[in-house]
């Protein structure tokens, strides 16, 4: 049994509350902001879980609600990279900017191992689990956008062809994911020009 210290404490609520203010290229419904890496990381983790349990999928849900709570963690000092971001550097350095993030996270909370583990092994994406939440991760803001009418996506000026091709292929491991991102495709091609601008 370790003693508890307050200050240890207090360091990790403090990089909590900087993971909090870390924004998204995601509107919050009914709301005129960005959707913050914690609120991310909370619906990723509950939208997961319902899968699962509703879809009766026989995955660890301990290891579905660890990794999506610590997916994206590395964004607290990496920030967020926007799929579709035209910044050629910003995209570059993606894998770069969130490794010396892991690395520093690791360096100033030792004592976390469980999290450091959940990270690199969401990473490597060597389980089902693992695979399962990464691509639960790229068909919340479908749904949400759905949600929205393609709030997002207007603002943005995502083409409908680009974001098919981009979530088809992240989304192709998980049979499931990929038969629900195909079913909302449907509702959506009923009225593509409702959901994008081209």
């Amino acid at each position: 049994m370790v003693e508890p210290r307050a200050e240890r404490a207090i360091s990790f609520m403090k990089l909590l509350h900087a993971f909090q203010s870390v924004e998204r290229v995601a509107n919050v419904p009914k709301a005129d902001r960005w959707e913050n890496d914690i609120e991310h990381s909370y619906l990723l983790a509950m939208f997961a879980w319902y899968l699962s349990d509703s879809l009766n999928l026989q995955l660890d849900k301990n290891k579905i609600l660890r990794y999506a709570l610590a997916h994206d963690l590395v964004e607290v000092y990496a920030g967020d990279t926007y799929i579709f971001t035209t910044d050629e550097k910003e995209k570059n350095t993606k894998h770069q900017r969130e490794e010396e993030s892991r690395r520093r996270i690791k360096k100033e909370f030792p004592e976390f191992n469980d999290l450091h583990r959940t990270i690199m092994e969401y990473e490597s994406r060597n389980d089902r689990e693992s695979t399962f939440v990464y691509a639960v991760d790229k068909l919340i803001p479908v749904i949400t956008n759905y949600i929205q009418d393609g709030r997002t996506w207007k603002k943005m000026n995502v083409p409908f062809d680009q974001l098919l091709e981009n979530k088809r292929r992240k989304i192709d491991d998980e049979p499931y994911i990929r038969d629900l991102l195909e079913q909302i495709i449907t509702l959506i091609e009923k009225d593509r020009a409702k959901y994008f601008n081209r």
